[in-house]
């Protein structure tokens, strides 16, 4: 007898041996025990046989006999074979996809691993110095059982993985061969995928929501053009979308020359469905002078309209001397008849300076908290005990990175309540930056992990979920209109009662 090969995965091993004559059949019998005590038995009809049931490393003693009909001939001389371990092979394609509260990963098997592991995180890159989020792992299983190859891993509110924050989990899948060696273990490509996305409620009214930090008039980087040049380009973007609702950050500056208007309202004329909501001069910073709220006069009755107290500008240092921001909010309600209203909140938050000691997401998340609490003061609860839907879009001037902070803008919006429209039904051109920094399309690279940095957002209150959420990363014009991208989503807002 000889070993002929062995299956790893299915803890088996096949022997041979030479043909018998006039044999009819032939029976295996193995056993960990030298005397071939307690032996297993195999029937076999062909000369091989697979051993069953083995443990790897273990010794097993092995013999056949050869049969005519039911009478057995002598068995023949015992030899030793075993399950041998051998150094884990590298991984195939794995793959991971949406999953309630998480996502859903799956490996291929991998020759000669005894184990496997999966490790999730928040964290794009596992090997960035140092890895600051915190990661999850699933504790090591079996490889040997095919129904491990399958793994849902969960979300988390700590890490900012659950469905709201509209962030991808990170996926990578472990396997070792503990057999062989029990300290090397082999890693597969990292892969990505967003949670379910909440599904909005296709009977409640539709709305098309953009938002769009325009860069102020004389705030451009030397070399790139100006407003004038540049507002035929805003306006070309915006009208080929025309959302129904548009948030405007840092529409300010004069727009052409000593003298001329503001370009807030420089816009506003070359926006034919759209009305500001509150054209007025604010005594507030050059760039916070162009937030602003439009909307569709023959869609929306403009309910009341303000500014939301509170939000203090920490360009401006020390706090004692910091001015509020100018945050615009606007009451609208549907003119369709069904009594929908809804709050719109234009928000735009400063870099704050260096001169303060806390960390600048620290203070970006600061602003969100003042934010929450002045939206509360204007968004009061009505007979019912319940407030009024909210969407948001504005630049909150805060990206995802550094991974250790879980206090930033967004984070702690989506703690208060809200709901990042990213994370929507489909989405299109997220993997590009929001920020373009005057680039044009064909320098605006995807980001290696699928994800670009976004400071813009549209976020919403009240309700969840959105149909679509686009990054418009190529407007299609011949002057880049802006440094940052026009983000926009379509979300369903409930009526409130």
């Amino acid at each position: 007898m000889a070993k002929a090969t062995q299956d790893w995965a299915g803890k088996s091993v096949k022997v041979k041996w030479n043909s018998v004559s006039n044999a009819t059949s032939y029976v295996v019998k193995w056993s960990t025990r030298s005397d071939l005590g307690s032996p297993k038995y195999k029937d076999s009809t062909v000369v091989g046989a697979w051993m069953t049931a083995l443990q790897p490393g273990a010794t097993y003693y092995v013999t056949v006999a050869a049969k005519n009909g039911t009478t057995a001939g002598a068995w023949a001389k015992a030899v030793t074979t075993t399950l041998q371990p051998n150094a884990v092979s590298t991984f195939g394609s794995i793959s991971a996809k949406p999953a309630a509260n998480g996502v859903s990963v799956s490996i291929p098997e991998v020759a000669n691993a005894s184990d496997y592991q999966i490790r999730w995180s928040a964290g794009a890159n596992e090997n960035r110095t140092p890895d600051r989020w915190t990661p999850h792992f699933t504790p090591w299983s079996s490889a040997f059982d095919p129904a491990t190859r399958t793994w849902t891993l969960a979300g988390s509110e700590s890490d900012l993985t659950s469905v709201a924050y509209g962030n991808p989990i990170y996926v990578r899948a472990m396997a070792r061969n503990t057999y062989f060696n029990s300290t090397y273990v082999r890693k597969s490509d990292q892969v990505s995928a967003w949670p379910t996305p909440t599904k909005p409620i296709a009977s409640d009214l539709a709305v098309h929501f953009a938002s769009y930090n325009v860069l102020c008039s004389g705030c451009e980087k030397a070399g790139t053009p100006s407003w004038s040049t540049r507002a035929p380009a805003i306006a070309s973007t915006i009208n080929a979308k025309d959302p129904d609702i548009l948030t405007v950050l840092e529409a300010s500056g004069l727009s052409n020359g000593s003298g001329s208007s503001q370009a807030y309202l420089d816009l506003d004329r070359r926006l034919p469905n759209l009305e500001l909501v509150d054209a007025s001069t604010m005594t507030v910073s050059k760039s916070h002078q162009g937030n602003r709220i439009l909307y569709n006069p023959a869609k929306y009755t403009v309910l009341d309209h303000g500014v939301l107290s509170g939000i203090k500008d920490y360009e401006v240092y020390p706090e004692s001397a910091a001015p509020d921001t100018n945050t615009p909010w606007a009451k609208l309600q549907s003119r369709d008849g069904s009594g929908t209203a809804f709050y719109v909140v234009a928000a735009h938050y400063g870099i704050p300076s260096s001169s303060y000691s806390q960390p600048r997401k620290t203070l970006l998340g600061q602003n969100s908290a003042q934010l929450l609490s002045a939206l509360n003061r204007v968004n009061t609860p009505n007979a019912s005990g319940k407030r009024l839907p909210v969407i948001l879009g504005g630049d909150l001037n805060d990206n995802r990175y550094p991974e250790d902070a879980s206090d930033g803008a967004q984070p702690t919006l989506i703690r208060g309540g809200f709901y990042d429209a990213s994370a929507s039904q489909h989405r299109y051109g997220t993997a590009k930056p929001t920020y373009n920094n005057s680039l044009p399309p064909s320098q605006q690279a995807d980001d290696p992990n699928k994800d670009g940095q976004r400071i813009d957002y549209i976020l919403t209150q009240g309700f969840q979920g959105s149909d679509e959420f686009v990054n418009n990363w190529n407007p299609g014009t011949s002057v880049v209109p802006s440094d940052h991208n026009m983000v926009e989503t379509r979300v369903h807002v409930p009526v409130v009662r």
